[in-house]
């Protein structure tokens, strides 16, 4: 699949003459159009073709698959041409903001933050402190607002009620249990463990080897009727780490309800891998988001615009794969991340003395 783009005096006059040699159903990818009819050049018109395919050929190739795979070939083009123009049209409006903004602006970019949630975020601070932005101080203060109302925090270690870890297998749930649970243990907060997984016991010696070298009381079951009742009888602060299968966590939140959820999701899982997991399995009073396996990341800016998207609280944040490896975030420590990039595998790059 190629494109061809041609040069003629006018688009009428070009579309005749594409249509008499390659068909009426040409795809049309672009059409430029250079403001008059004077020049023999003032219009460009580029088309998908198939330089392969030849007349003898018609009959053996799947004619549906191959229309399919010119409608998306030129829908990729048409995409990275809207991509294109939209970059300009942002790139034009950074140049009329004072210079601390676009340096705020280049630094979220660069730490891999969406260009269009960036760009709203340094016209909202220039829009409430105008010419003031010329001071980075005052630039620097004013976006912290912006992110802190945009992203809220949830300090989960001062929830009471029982917790429930929610996200995909692979996620981290199992390992960051252990270390929310030794943070609660920490705080003197009387707590247990409890897992649940009907077709597997794959977290049970983890846990057990955990929660005997911790003193940390665990529980495990493979009977989700069994859920409610170790909830309502153990008394202490409860962490419940279930199985990654989605029809598992949903039978954990049939039988308990009202109950705190936090997401676990992956620091490198796609956009659309977190959006689908929320939309499943968050809601909007109980639930919270924690990013795990950051130290596997070289930039973390997109988790800042996942977390705007999403809408939910950010509770925690896991960096590495110690069981003191976790980060209870504030507002200062989740700017600090995003515009710095991943300060903890600059850390592991540090030359030893």
């Amino acid at each position: 699949m190629k494109v061809k783009t041609y040069v003629f005096g006018d688009v009428k006059t070009g579309m005749e003459a594409i249509k008499a040699q390659h068909g009426s159903d040409t795809i049309i990818v672009d059409i430029k159009n250079n403001g008059n009819n004077t020049s023999p050049k003032s219009c460009e018109i580029s088309i998908a073709v198939d330089e392969d395919l030849r007349p003898d050929q018609c009959d053996l190739i799947d004619v549906r698959k191959k229309t399919e795979a010119i409608w998306n070939y030129a829908l990729m083009l048409m995409n990275e041409r809207l991509s294109g123009i939209e970059n300009d049209i942002i790139r034009e409006r950074t140049r009329e903001y004072p210079l601390p903004l676009r340096i705020l602006f280049d630094k979220l970019i660069k730490n891999g933050f969406e260009r269009k949630v960036a760009m709203s975020l340094i016209s909202e601070v220039y829009g409430e402190i105008g010419d003031r932005a010329q001071d980075s101080m005052k630039a620097n203060t004013s976006m912290r607002r912006a992110i802190a109302q945009r992203i809220s925090i949830s300090n989960i270690t001062e929830e009471s009620g029982p917790v429930l870890m929610l996200g995909p297998t692979g996620s981290g749930k199992t390992q960051t249990t252990k270390k929310l649970a030794k943070i609660f243990a920490a705080s003197d907060k009387a707590i247990s463990i409890i897992a649940y997984d009907p077709f597997t016991k794959g977290s049970y010696d983890d846990l057990m080897s955990f929660s005997e070298s911790h003193g940390i009381p665990f529980s495990f079951t493979t009977n989700g009727d069994d859920i409610s009742f170790i909830v309502e009888r153990d008394k202490r602060q409860k962490i419940i780490d279930v199985g990654g299968h989605p029809n598992i966590q949903r039978r954990v939140l049939e039988k308990i309800r009202d109950i705190n959820k936090i997401i676990v999701l992956p620091a490198g899982a796609r956009d659309e891998k977190m959006q689908a997991y929320c939309n499943e399995f968050g809601d909007d009073t109980n639930s919270t988001i924690g990013f795990t396996k950051l130290d596997e990341e070289e930039n973390l800016g997109h988790i800042g615009h996942n977390l705007i998207k999403l809408g939910y609280p950010l509770s925690l944040l896991t960096i590495g794969i110690g069981i003191d490896d976790i980060v209870i975030p504030d507002n200062e420590s989740l700017f600090k991340i995003l515009l710095e990039g991943n300060i903890w595998k600059k850390e592991e790059r540090r030359p030893l003395p």
